[in-house]
């Protein structure tokens, strides 16, 4: 049933004319780990053991749905951020300069996406602590693709890093990378 939903899906992202690609994935996970966080709120919702954690239950089913929907809004974004690099890759020596800039805004993006992974970890974490203990495997399941999501997207940043001619704009990127991967390890 839902595998004849999904498959559209993974038919475009198997297509190397629409450029889909790593981030596209990336949002597309996102979505569906604050899917899962809203699923184990509505468990946690009207349940008597969780009477006293309504309201923070309430505040991350919304938060979910805001990050769920920046996360599908990600994966289109970063469609139309390849497709802009793979124009300017052509062109990069006779225009260094709009190559430079589009790499820059590649890596904003990327950089966005880890902002996205980071709060949807940090979500992960504030439902296990108030949410239906009956779904502990999906807790940590909400966990650990975030994790992947914040590393997946670092890559994405490597990436696009890699040609940027500016080297303190690379040093600042990636000390802002490090922070956040040794910030999200700990949680």
């Amino acid at each position: 049933m839902y595998g004849k939903k999904i498959e559209e899906i993974l038919l475009n992202l198997e297509d190397g004319k629409i450029h889909l690609a790593g981030g596209s994935a990336i949002g597309m996970v996102l979505s569906i780990v604050n899917a899962l966080i809203k699923y184990i709120a509505n468990l946690s919702l009207g349940k008597k053991k969780y009477e006293n954690v309504q309201d923070k239950v309430k505040e991350i089913l919304n938060d979910a749905e805001e990050l769920k929907q920046k996360s599908i809004k990600a994966i289109d974004k970063d469609k139309e951020i390849l497709e802009q690099i793979l124009n300017a890759y052509k062109i990069r020596k006779e225009d260094g300069k709009k190559y430079q800039e589009v790499l820059k805004n590649a890596v904003i993006f990327c950089m966005d996406v880890v902002s996205i992974a980071y709060d949807t970890l940090i979500l992960s974490d504030r439902i296990s602590k108030v949410g239906n203990k009956m779904l502990e495997s999906d807790f940590k399941i909400c966990k650990y693709y975030a994790i992947a999501s914040i590393q997946s997207s670092i890559v994405n940043v490597q990436v696009n890093l890699k040609d940027i001619e500016d080297i303190n704009y690379k040093v600042l990127i990636e000390k802002k990378c490090n922070k956040i991967l040794q910030k999200a390890m700990t949680i």
